[in-house]
């Protein structure tokens, strides 16, 4: 599996609602508290927080998030899923590539709320430890 940042490992868990990687600018034009960004150009990185209703289980929520991605985003590749490592058995991680990009996409699902987390970069990069966190502390949450 493509690996996330050892920080998510150790990252708390927070108390619902999305955390914004710390320092990242919300993008303009996005609804409030949905998507934030870093760097530009080759460097940009993105960072995007969705919650909906969902009356299905947390595997239903990653394969349908699965099939959604590859036919959302031209050339995306399905590399690999996961059991999130802050907090397994409450959200799920999945991996992908798309040309130059390395898409991440966490999910969780409480109560009939599903959130997900689309975070995007560069391939080669390494996933800074303020978006690790971030995710640990939204998909972790007790209450969405």
């Amino acid at each position: 599996m493509l690996a996330l940042a050892s920080a998510a490992l150790v990252a708390g868990c927070g108390g619902g609602g999305p955390s914004a990687p710390v320092g990242w600018q919300p993008v303009q034009g996005a609804a409030a508290n949905t998507e934030w960004s870093s760097g530009s150009g080759d460097t940009l990185q993105t960072y995007r927080y969705e919650r909906r209703a969902f009356a299905g289980s947390l595997q239903e929520l990653t394969s349908q998030q699965a099939t959604s991605m590859a036919a959302a985003v031209k050339g995306a590749h399905f590399e690999d899923s996961d059991a999130f490592p802050s907090c397994p058995g409450q959200a799920a991680v999945a991996n992908f590539t798309a040309g130059k990009q390395l898409l991440i996409q966490g999910v969780a699902v409480r109560g009939g709320t599903a959130v997900v987390i689309t975070y995007s970069r560069p391939a080669g990069g390494a996933m800074p430890p303020e978006v690790a966190q971030a995710m640990a502390q939204t998909l972790c949450s007790t209450s969405f």
